[in-house]
């Protein structure tokens, strides 16, 4: 649904409250943006067909959107955003543990692998917090301009995918990408907060060339906890308490079958619907 409803202007003119962490390392200081454990978004991550995923439900999506837009917006070197424990579930497919996820603004704030690792020890330490609100004024229009997008914004939209990478460092699942590319993805990704059917939005996609292979991809499915659930039920029927990744085809395809069975069981489980 790319048009904004009452609601929505409502939700954008409050802003999200979120965390904020200041952590030194190293002599830079970073300014952590992090949810709220009252905020019900959920979030997966896998690599699959030599593409970074980030998996989420409608509700991941709004929040998402919400998160990239108001990072674009941001003015404060060290600014990021961590999306980590207790945000994070394992994936709807085969139940792997997801990885936490980083934003960076590119150009605002510098990224350093081991700035990172030691930014999320400090925040796992229990780093004092602050509740801010993350405005998000102008998205409820973002969401008009992507069918209407002039000369001059495809031009600075090619430029910006340059700059945009999607990669795995420090443990993390990490998305550097320059403001106008997070306006555009943030409201992309917030257009399909409301989708019936699985939808996707590519990431880091690079030149035109390099499109049919982009670094990364945001993945929703309406289904996505009843989807996360049952992955879950599959592998602990099949594999028991084994926590490592699966890499091998041949238990991927079990777990995915035995997925559609626990999904068959509780459909019948809950009968019709009226």
């Amino acid at each position: 649904m790319t048009t904004a409803t009452a609601d929505d202007m409502a939700a954008n003119r409050r802003g999200l409250k979120v965390h904020l962490r200041v952590v030194a390392v190293g002599g830079s200081t970073y300014r952590v943006v992090s949810l709220r454990s009252a905020t019900g978004a959920r979030f997966s991550t896998n690599y699959f067909h030599d593409t970074w995923h980030i998996v989420t439900g409608c509700a991941g999506a709004a929040v998402l959107g919400r998160l990239l837009w108001g990072l674009a917006f941001q003015r404060q070197p060290g600014t990021l955003v961590l999306i980590d424990a207790p945000h994070l579930v394992t994936t709807p497919f085969e139940g792997d543990r997801p990885d936490p996820i980083v934003i960076v603004p590119a150009g605002l704030t510098r990224f350093d692998a081991d700035h990172l690792r030691a930014v999320r020890r400090r925040l796992q330490a229990g780093a004092a917090s602050t509740t801010i609100r993350w405005h998000t004024f102008g998205l409820p229009a973002g969401l008009d301009a992507l069918a209407d997008r002039p000369g001059h914004r495809q031009a600075e939209l090619r430029a910006g995918r340059a700059r945009e990478q999607m990669h795995r460092r420090a443990g993390m699942i990490c998305l550097t990408a320059p403001p106008a590319i997070l306006r555009d993805h943030g409201a992309g990704i917030y257009a399909m907060r409301r989708t019936t059917s699985e939808c996707y939005h590519p990431l880091a996609e690079g030149p035109w060339w390099r499109r049919w292979a982009p670094q990364g991809e945001v993945q929703v499915f309406p289904r996505f906890d009843d989807d996360v659930a049952a992955a879950a039920v599959a592998r602990r029927e099949l594999l028991g308490d084994d926590a490592r990744p699966l890499t091998d085809a041949v238990e991927r395809a079990a777990v995915w079958a035995r997925r559609t069975q626990v999904q068959d069981r509780r459909r019948a489980a809950r009968g019709p619907r009226p």
